[in-house]
């Protein structure tokens, strides 16, 4: 499914000089909540907590930008600050001190592969508990899958919907897929309607956190809504929630690996400004800067006592114009060319970002298994070719082309479009922006009429099917996305990519059709990737971001002082 990166959302906000401040009051309760009413409660008059030096030890605070209006996984593509901390997956994704990553066990302690490469067999850990203190056994992984597919608001069937007779399943034919089978309590099958090399690389993805059946059977429509609706094996676990308000998590008594730094952490919903204000007062330990206006960042974190506080991480992700091939005069291959040639990419970087970004030229973004050197660099700004590429298109260039934008944007987002405006009228073109409500933007989009749009993918798993896949792996793709890019031969090409057993192979051919997509067909745009900024508070001793440079704060990655 496509996923506007709400988790990667700019908010453009400056400093106010009175600030609503709010403080947090825990509620008592055990088994993963309180008994009244499991909720955050908040003052508009009182501080948002004690400053650095009187905090409790093991305690980590920081903002977030938006509600968190649901925990269940199933139901959200954006809110995984609970998936990652509350729950675990099969296996995960390690981020190494050299920026490289690699598959390390979760829940499965090893697996093996079927020598037609469908078949995956996962062997569980033996000491992995629920945070009610029920052990995790085959029966709720094959659950979890099954529940994928047939929960009809899931917003996760994309990482289940290899897996054979899913479409039983999705089709309500069934509750659970022939490709499971729960051998023993520890020992979970798991057959593929095809191979697919890339199926371990997502099943490390948050999207598929391992629930607890008992849990989610109790609870009903309700899971995911309570602290007690919502039980994981992950190293903490929720003990209040408010989904405007915030949530905080503690330890999971029953943990049984490593015990993390950070003992409790609570996470407040705020306004960027009061963001800012309560880090600067020392009453939150981290700041992610994607939240604060690119001004404060260059006169307050990149200055004085803070600039040797600063994380970057590099996103693995891609910013993007997508271009609507059935739309004059983008169907016309000429103009899209001259649409690539004409956007100053570097110069957005630079005003937008502050420099904080790095140029793309494919589908790709560097930190990707997959990244293709090769295809980076041949992409240049140059305004003169795109002239004639567009004198070669002939009487195509003079229909309008619309960049259309979500009402519901950022300044950052909205300078974006117009920068990419200004740039395509240099070379002659006839562009507008049009705004459009949420409803009505992705209305059209998902029905093929939007003619342009700036969007984000960021890495939901380690493998470039994530990217490839995902936007032209099927006519029916590239339609909920408004590329309409309908070669068949090119598709299949992309879908046979997955069976591909060799992996230097499969990495060799996902290069040579982002080429052949971006470079030979310029189906889109491709623009650039950010940098990630975060800055350390005086507690917290050091912080590794999420490899995919996502702003949900993976805590056991947080070291305090």
């Amino acid at each position: 499914m496509m996923k506007i990166k709400i988790r990667r959302n700019i908010h453009l906000s400056v400093l106010i000089p009175s600030i609503l401040l709010l403080s947090i009051f825990l509620l008592a309760g055990c088994g993963g909540g309180s008994s009244t009413g499991n909720a955050l409660k908040t003052s508009s008059s009182q501080s948002a907590g004690p400053s650095s030096a009187e905090v409790e030890e093991g305690l980590f605070r920081v903002g977030l930008a938006e509600d968190i209006d649901t925990m269940d996984v199933h139901r959200t593509s954006s809110e995984y600050v609970v998936a990652i901390n509350a729950f675990e997956r099969l296996f995960d994704i390690r981020q190494n001190e050299d920026q490289t990553t690699e598959l390390v066990p979760g829940l499965a302690k090893e697996y093996s592969v079927s020598g037609d490469g469908r078949v995956y067999t996962f062997t569980l850990r033996d000491d992995a508990f629920f945070s009610d203190g029920t052990p995790v056994r085959a029966s709720d992984v094959a659950f979890t899958f099954s529940r994928m597919l047939s929960l009809p608001d899931s917003m996760q069937t994309d990482f289940a919907d290899m897996i054979l007779g899913a479409d039983a399943v999705m089709a309500h034919e069934t509750d659970t897929p022939e490709g499971i089978r729960v051998l023993d309590d520890t020992h979970v099958e798991i057959t593929l309607s095809e191979p697919f090399a890339g199926y371990i690389y997502q099943v490390a993805t948050p999207s598929c956190s391992i629930l607890s059946e008992k849990c989610v059977r109790e609870s009903g429509d309700k899971y995911g809504t309570s602290p007690e609706t919502t039980v994981g094996s992950g190293p903490y676990m929720v003990t209040e929630y408010d989904s405007k308000k915030g949530l905080t998590l503690e330890l999971n008594p029953y943990w049984k690996k490593e015990q993390p730094s950070v003992k409790k952490a609570r996470f407040l919903v705020l306004d960027p400004a009061l963001m800012d204000a309560g880090f600067q007062k020392g009453e939150l330990d981290l700041l992610d800067l994607e939240e604060i206006h690119t001004d404060t960042i260059k006169s307050v974190y990149k200055t004085g006592k803070w600039k040797d506080r600063l994380v970057s991480k590099g996103c693995v992700e891609t910013n993007y114009l997508m271009m609507n091939l059935e739309a004059r005069p983008l169907d016309n291959i000429r103009v899209r060319k001259a649409v690539q040639l004409a956007i100053n990419r570097q110069k957005i970087i630079d005003e937008l970002y502050d420099g904080e970004g790095t140029l793309v030229d494919g589908i790709y973004p560097r930190g990707l298994h997959g990244f293709s050197e090769e295809n980076q660099g041949w992409l240049k700004y140059d305004p003169e070719a795109a002239k004639r590429y567009l004198k070669r298109a002939g009487k195509d260039v003079r229909a309008r082309i619309e960049l259309a934008a979500d009402s519901t944007s950022g300044m950052r987002e909205l300078n974006l479009l117009n920068m990419i405006r200004q740039d395509l009228q240099a070379v002659g073109l006839e562009v507008s922006i049009v705004s459009y409500d949420p409803e009505s933007w992705m209305y059209l989009r998902t029905h093929g009429k939007l003619m342009a749009f700036c969007s984000v993918w960021s890495a939901d798993y380690n493998d470039p099917d994530n990217f490839i896949y995902t936007f032209f792996g099927s006519r029916e793709k590239t339609l909920r996305r408004s590329g309409n890019f309908a070669e068949k031969d090119v598709m299949n090409r992309i879908v046979r990519a997955r069976t591909i057993r060799d992996d230097d192979e499969r990495m060799a051919e996902y290069a040579a059709l982002e080429s052949l997509l971006i470079r030979d067909k310029a189906l889109w745009v491709p623009l650039f990737s950010t940098n990630h900024l975060f800055v350390l508070g005086d507690r917290v001793k050091s912080f590794v971001p999420f490899w995919a440079g996502w702003n949900s704060i993976p805590l056991k990655d947080v070291v305090m002082k």
